[in-house]
């Protein structure tokens, strides 16, 4: 029997999912598209959810909200798994250190007094130290970074990560992004029983938020030991976001296709 880690299995799931994830790298392949496009049946708006036929004002009196996925309901196990995967790697789990960790040790010998550059710094070598350790959730990962990741990661980094700064030295906890900040509405036309033409919306729901939470704890962990144990006092500066690339989600999706690619001639996978 092949072992789940031998390099046959790695080559078999990598082969496997680069062919499964073929269609977004067609589709997610340079400017910004619109996501969405395989229509989740069944599944109840999470604004109609929360605010029920009221939600209809919320979406400019659209008349229909349907939830659709970027991700083909083949796709989406894969999905999930890897995410689950990334977020026991962000709290340390099967890696070498948590990303709380990695974020002090930054700060302390490298960036200081630059705190946000840390929490970028880090999220690189952990990203990078995750796919040397899985390189089988190599296309998989590029998938993700590819439809909103590095959207996500964006936010996380420039948008979440500075109030944890305002928090800690108030010593507060900072509050975690709602449900909501996870959904994306985006529009649409189409028929209505009378043949009528009428604007509806869609959502796009991403799946990260477990993730999101998980890197955010850590991040807070570490801003909280820095000013407790290391007595530090900062503040998110000007200068600081000037170190940074320009737009940071085209920046982490070209990052992680940097990672993807060496891994993916190590394997012969093209």
């Amino acid at each position: 029997m092949t072992h789940l880690n031998s390099q046959e299995a790695i080559y078999a799931r990598l082969k496997y999912t680069y062919t499964l994830f073929e269609n977004i790298r067609h589709k997610f392949n340079g400017a910004a598209i619109e996501r969405g496009g395989y229509e989740r049946t069944g599944v109840t708006s999470m604004y109609v959810r929360k605010f029920g036929e009221k939600a209809y004002a919320f979406l400019g009196d659209a008349k229909k909200c349907t939830v659709e996925s970027s991700f083909t309901e083949e796709q989406e196990p894969y999905i999930n798994e890897t995410l689950s995967s990334l977020t026991a790697f962000i709290v340390g789990q099967k890696a070498k250190c948590s990303l709380a960790e990695r974020v002090i040790y930054y700060y302390v010998h490298r960036t200081a007094p630059y705190f946000i550059l840390a929490i970028l710094k880090s999220t690189e070598e952990m990203l990078n130290e995750y796919l040397q350790a899985k390189p089988e959730d190599s296309a998989i990962l590029d998938a993700i970074f590819r439809v909103a990741g590095g959207e996500g990661f964006r936010d996380l980094i420039r948008i979440y990560s500075p109030r944890l700064i305002d928090a800690v030295l108030a010593n507060k906890k900072v509050s975690q992004p709602n449900t909501l900040a996870f959904v994306d509405i985006h529009d649409r036309y189409c028929k209505d029983d009378s043949g009528k033409t009428i604007l509806a919306k869609y959502e796009v729901w991403c799946p990260g938020r477990t993730l999101a939470r998980a890197y955010l704890n850590q991040c807070q962990i570490a801003a909280q030991e820095l000013v407790d144990k290391h007595d530090v006092s900062f503040a998110a500066s000007i200068e600081e976001f000037q170190v940074f690339p320009y737009e940071l989600s085209i920046y982490m999706k070209q990052f992680v296709q940097s990672l993807v690619s060496p891994l993916l001639q190590r394997y012969g996978i093209s």
